[in-house]
């Protein structure tokens, strides 16, 4: 697997996040390396990388204080180079940085580098990819940010997802307020039709994340995302949130087998079928 430097701190702003998140980009880097490789001369026009939720490009571990490559920065330096990077940020600060930071990586054309809302912005970047293209999106919000609407929009564009879904960072822990709160962050997370109360009244509590991991894949699965693998993402033991692969195609779904059998902790899993 092509390895990359440690980052260095080069005095633009570095966000801190928790080391769980050095995790995420374990299995992003993995993939991203083997979906750029495997796909480079298929009979797509062009592969394109798309982060919705962009950050700064580089991050800072709370606990270990070790720097991480942010999503946009592991794309923008992947083996097999994408032809576009298409990358959103909301916060005024990280996209400044992120801005400054992907220019001193080239790339075959000038990266797409948006500030805005996610949900809206994501009409923007799409507009800019070809219709016969193949796209990878990274959709990796802090909370409940991302709405199922953005994920058909995508699901429309021939995508393949990596999703996280903060079950217990969020969901669990929020649980009362989203209840209580008509068209809350998790309604529109979760789509129009889920009637996810009920589900969770009606069952007792060790099962709540169990239903809604389920109900949420049945959403994906009507978006005709045939394969949908699930990693989870534990800090000292204490299980955060899901990291969600979603493929129409085989190919995908065999690429995510293979690279997600090799876990953070250096660890080697077995597959034993989907």
């Amino acid at each position: 697997m092509h390895s990359l430097p440690e980052p260095t701190d080069d005095g633009l702003y570095i966000p801190e996040v928790g080391d769980w998140s050095a995790d995420k980009h374990h299995f992003l880097w993995r993939y991203l390396n083997a979906f750029t490789t495997a796909m480079k001369d298929k009979r797509w026009s062009g592969l394109h990388y798309i982060d919705l939720f962009a950050g700064a490009g580089i991050e800072r571990l709370k606990e270990s204080k070790r720097l991480d490559w942010g999503s946009p920065l592991l794309a923008g330096q992947a083996r097999s180079p994408f032809s576009r990077l298409h990358l959103c940020e909301l916060n005024q600060r990280k996209h400044a940085a992120l801005e400054k930071r992907i220019g001193r990586f080239p790339q075959p054309e000038d990266p797409q580098v948006v500030r805005g809302d996610a949900n809206k912005a994501v009409h923007e970047l799409i507009q800019t990819i070809p219709g016969d293209a193949l796209s990878l999106a990274f959709l990796d919000p802090y909370g409940l940010h991302l709405d199922l609407t953005t994920v058909q929009t995508l699901a429309h564009r021939r995508a393949d997802l990596i999703i996280f879904f903060p079950d217990r960072l969020d969901v669990l822990r929020n649980r009362k307020i989203y209840e209580a709160t008509p068209n809350s962050k998790l309604d529109r997370f979760m789509g129009e039709g889920v009637d996810w109360r009920s589900a969770m009244r009606n069952a007792p509590q060790s099962r709540w994340a169990e239903i809604l991991q389920n109900l949420y894949e049945e959403q994906l699965r009507s978006l005709r995302y045939k394969y949908v693998f699930k990693e989870r993402i534990s800090a000292k033991r204490h299980p955060l949130y899901l990291l969600l692969f979603c493929s129409e195609h085989e190919a995908g779904a065999t690429i995510w087998r293979r690279v997600s059998r090799i876990k953070p902790d250096g660890q080697r899993s077995f597959d034993f079928g989907e």
